[in-house]
């Protein structure tokens, strides 16, 4: 099944939970190379350190994405990363409305991956290659910023990648328990952003 197939149950799935209506925009939208090397400059986690602290990395470049950047139709997205077929977490479908029923968000953050996921269904991941490095599955040239990142069309990834998307928006991080919503509405609100300013 294709990537935008999984997006659009996923985004439905989204809804009848009572969560985020979102859609796609399906218009591809490259981002510029030296534009991602700007975002990848604004992470403060090493890259040897990412795959452990996954949630944050990624959270904190879909923020500076959004925020800082200016980047229209970024879209926060959560479910499975496949390698050749195999599943890198235990994330299913039926493991999110578990994760809201018992909102436990906080406790299962390393069952699930998150990811932005652009227009076209471009995916961009900054802490995915630093995990499949420490298990030697990939090996990259950290000191090169185009290789401390994954960007590409979502069905041309490398590395035997597949992205499974499950939930899509930033909802759920309200309904598990993971963040409260004073919090998230500081973070994607309006005077948040006025620090990169």
């Amino acid at each position: 099944m294709s990537y935008l197939k999984e997006f659009r149950a996923a985004a439905s799935r989204t809804r009848k939970l009572g969560l985020d209506d979102i859609a796609m925009h399906e218009t591809p939208m490259a981002l510029d190379p030296s534009l991602l090397n700007a975002l990848e400059a604004t992470g403060h986690i090493p890259f040897a350190q990412r795959a452990k602290n996954a949630f944050n990395v990624n959270f904190g470049m879909f923020h500076m994405v959004a925020k800082k950047f200016h980047i229209p139709g970024a879209i926060m997205t959560l479910g499975n990363v496949k390698v050749h077929g195999e599943k890198r977490f235990q994330a299913t479908s039926t493991s999110f409305k578990e994760i809201i029923r018992e909102q436990s968000g906080e406790e299962n953050m390393g069952h699930y991956h998150l990811w932005t996921t652009l227009p076209g269904g471009y995916i961009l991941d900054h802490a995915i290659l630093p995990g499949l490095q420490a298990d030697g599955i990939i090996t990259v040239d950290d000191m090169l910023p185009a290789e401390r990142y994954l960007y590409d069309h979502a069905d041309e990834l490398p590395h035997g990648l597949t992205y499974h998307p499950m939930i899509v928006g930033l909802e759920f991080f309200v309904a598990s328990g993971t963040i409260d919503r004073e919090a998230l509405e500081y973070l994607m609100g309006e005077q948040f952003p006025k620090q990169y300013q």
